[in-house]
């Protein structure tokens, strides 16, 4: 994978262009400069600069309601760049080049560093479920991951962006969870309150996560009573792990208050939740963006679901309830297609999680005949293909990156090069509209 992953970065040379830190990417990344290089997270440089596309592409800050700037984004992921822009920095110190975080150093740097964090995750994933699967199925369950879903997309042409950072935080996560639980160790409560901060900081709304943490190996009323004692018994390492993942938080509460004069605060100013409106069924199998449309690989894993009670009864109930309130969550939020993207990209936040079920179908098929087997492994072959096939028409924009439909899907199938007679088949997204919850 990384062989594989690094030949594709390397010949598509994106930091020569300079469209790695750009859209959300852009968004993360900006608090860096304007710390280190403008000294003044306020942003109040922006309004004496001469070059308007420094502020509509680097910073793009959205505005409180006394029109000050505030960034969008959570300083997640610029905690995770950090490394990666002192590198940059030291490179251009070097060679002579402008330090001034958008030169092709920083570009080229970013461009890597969640392959670094995706091979950590798949360390941690690795681990967490040879505690379950044999060898050989694991390492063909992970091969199916990288390879068969939309996680290879955002390894190479959407690299930067938070959802394989999120991928490996959250495989680090599951590792720690199960080793504590395992035997309660003050060193583990830290890493899981770390941890936690740090991916909840990226993308707040993967606090949900701490349901699993929760549930895990709650499958009936005793053992869910049983589970209140266990962490009342332990209360004080369920403290210790709030402290640091508060800790994490405080450098962004501190910053709401500094530019807002408020601790917490809604940076995403206009965009909302929609509740009661969500777009599961969209989401799932419609063309515009649906999961299993553009990544049908994960079909078997939610078939893996259902097979987890009978052998895995630790996740036989926290997996399920916990992917029943993610969906739900994610696809209420009003742009619930997320813009410009290959198929469905938050889901990749939990694959880590949809990993077990996974591995469980694999488990399963391997116990059938071999018709059955055969028949299997063919799909997932096929899947794969088609993985890395939409994967080069989302590339080519082919694949159009917001606006596909059944008709233009069917025109694109297996096919190289775009329609010219396309935009009738298109579907393009009313922005404005979904912003206010109406269809778009």
């Amino acid at each position: 994978m990384v062989v594989v992953v690094s030949w594709v970065d390397l010949n598509q040379e994106r930091w020569l262009k300079k469209d790695v830190i750009a859209h959300d990417v852009a968004h993360y990344y900006s608090y860096l400069p304007a710390f280190f290089y403008a000294h003044d997270l306020s942003l109040s440089f922006l309004s004496d600069t001469l070059d308007s596309s420094v502020e509509s592409t680097l910073y793009a800050p959205n505005r409180t309601a006394d029109y000050h700037p505030v960034l969008k984004m959570t300083m997640g992921m610029a905690m995770t760049y950090l490394p990666f822009f002192g590198l940059a920095h030291v490179y251009c110190k070097i060679f002579g080049i402008a330090p001034n975080g958008i030169s092709e150093p920083y570009h080229f740097t970013l461009l890597f560093c969640t392959l670094l964090y995706f091979v950590i995750g798949l360390y941690f994933l690795h681990k967490v479920l040879r505690r379950f699967f044999p060898e050989s199925l694991v390492c063909w369950g992970l091969f199916c991951i990288c390879f068969g879903t939309n996680v290879f997309y955002y390894l190479t042409i959407g690299a930067a962006m938070a959802h394989t950072t999120e991928f490996a935080l959250i495989s680090v996560f599951l590792f720690l969870m199960i080793r504590w639980y395992e035997g309660p160790q003050i060193r583990l409560a830290i890493g899981l309150g770390l941890v936690a901060g740090l991916f909840s900081l990226i993308r707040p709304t993967n606090v949900l996560l701490v349901l699993v943490f929760l549930i895990y190996q709650v499958n009936n009323w005793p053992s869910l009573t049983n589970r209140v004692k266990f962490l009342l018994k332990y209360k004080w390492h369920c403290m210790v792990m709030m402290i640091c993942a508060f800790v994490v938080w405080l450098p962004q509460l501190l910053y709401w208050k500094y530019v807002t004069g408020q601790f917490f605060f809604h940076s995403y100013v206009g965009e909302h939740f929609y509740f009661d409106n969500p777009h599961i069924l969209k989401a799932m199998i419609g063309f515009r963006k649906g999961w299993l449309i553009y990544t049908p690989l994960m079909a078997f894993s939610l078939f893996g679901l259902f097979l987890l009670p009978k052998r895995l009864k630790e996740f036989g109930v926290a997996l399920p309830l916990f992917f029943i309130i993610f969906v739900y969550v994610m696809f209420s939020w009003w742009c619930w297609w997320y813009g410009g993207s290959f198929g469905q990209r938050v889901m990749i936040d939990i694959y880590p999680l949809l990993a077990i079920p996974f591995c469980e179908f694999l488990f399963f098929i391997a116990t059938k005949n071999s018709v059955v087997r055969t028949g299997s492994y063919l799909i997932i072959g096929f899947f794969i293909f088609l993985n890395l096939f939409q994967t080069m028409q989302a590339k080519y924009n082919i694949l159009h990156y917001d606006s596909m439909t059944f008709s233009n899907y069917k025109e694109i199938f297996f096919t190289a090069t775009t329609k010219p007679d396309r935009e009738k088949h298109l579907d393009h997204p009313d922005y404005k509209k979904a912003l206010k919850g109406e269809e778009e």
